[in-house]
């Protein structure tokens, strides 16, 4: 496979991850509507995405079940940090100041992951990566209506809380890459990150309030669409794509989910769509070729030096082939 198809198909998944995972309001709503807290769908959602993955990937791949002791941590951080304190820090935050200024600090993550992936992975900062972020956190403060006029509460902790869901969100791009230089597949990664996230979740389960949802019997194709659309599917599509971009490639890309998730309030739920949200989604959308220049070169130029650093080589040694790249074009 070419170079640039190598990296259309991660972008291509990375989209499509994004768009799922945009899909996710459709069944959070229903669930809600049976007296489900945000809490008691998070737990659900990892809880049953585990116990699905387990008893279906061993039969696609019976090797995905192999684990080695000296890389727990890997998926371990992917399922405890990246999914169960990402959704703890989010949903507190949520709590203590807007679902807008949530959002907004939550995809501070395209930051994170770009600044641990040129301390972990080698790679090169440059002024188009800094146009693409800036791009998205704007696009995304215009989508979630922060500067609409509404209730701006911010306390410190609620600051630090929305920051931290950024982060642990980010997080999964680096511990998933950790995984895969390591050898493991996407469905591997997947299946233990759920494995970990479900038996945490455990122990947040209010079955006081889950168990009489769960005999409604219009709280199961919910339920079914909630794991199978908004969580296995994006999330093997976004590991699938990690392999084939760096991860701040791969970040900057998934932001295509406020605006699938914004179209989906509109066409759903009747919800307004303001022109500020739609320059927002513009800009989003915009920031994503931006993330394949490379000084001002073309397309498959950026390609050769995602399929180097996506080839799994120490980071040191993928900062000096693009240097040699750049260094041939010049």
């Amino acid at each position: 496979m070419s170079l640039c198809s190598t990296s259309t198909k991660g972008i291509l998944l990375t989209l499509l991850a994004g768009t799922l995972w945009g899909l996710i309001s459709i069944f959070v709503r229903k669930l809600s509507a049976l007296g489900l807290t945000s809490l008691d769908i998070t737990a659900l959602r990892s809880f049953c995405a585990g116990i699905a993955l387990l008893a279906t990937v061993p039969l696609i791949d019976r090797n995905a079940l192999k684990l080695k002791f000296l890389d727990i941590w890997c998926v371990a951080g992917c399922g405890i940090v990246s999914i169960t304190l990402f959704n703890i820090c989010y949903f507190a935050a949520i709590k203590l100041t807007t679902v807008n200024i949530s959002v907004v600090l939550l995809y501070t993550s395209p930051i994170f992951i770009t600044l641990l992936s040129c301390f972990f992975f080698g790679e090169k900062f440059t002024r188009w990566k800094l146009l693409a972020l800036v791009m998205v956190m704007l696009g995304c403060i215009l989508v979630s209506g922060m500067l609409s006029g509404g209730e701006m509460k911010l306390s410190p902790l609620g600051l630090l809380l929305g920051i931290g869901s950024g982060l642990f969100y980010g997080l999964y791009s680096i511990f998933g890459r950790f995984a895969q230089q390591r050898g493991y597949s996407s469905l591997s990664i997947t299946l233990w990150s759920f494995i970990f996230a479900g038996a945490v979740s455990m122990l947040a389960i209010r079955y006081d309030r889950v168990m009489p949802a769960l005999s409604n019997p219009h709280a199961w194709p919910a339920l079914a669409g909630l794991v199978l659309v908004a969580t296995i599917l994006p999330y093997c599509a976004y590991t699938a794509g990690l392999r084939l971009l760096p991860p701040s490639v791969a970040a900057i890309t998934v932001a295509v989910e406020p605006i699938v998730g914004t179209l989906v309030g509109t066409l759903f739920f009747r919800e307004p769509l303001p022109i500020a949200a739609v320059v927002g989604m513009i800009l989003i959308i915009a920031a994503m070729p931006v993330t394949r220049i490379v000084h001002g070169h073309g397309p498959c130029a950026q390609d050769a030096v995602i399929g180097m650093v996506a080839s799994g080589g120490e980071g040191r040694q993928e900062l000096s082939l693009q240097d040699q790249i750049e260094d041939l074009k010049e």
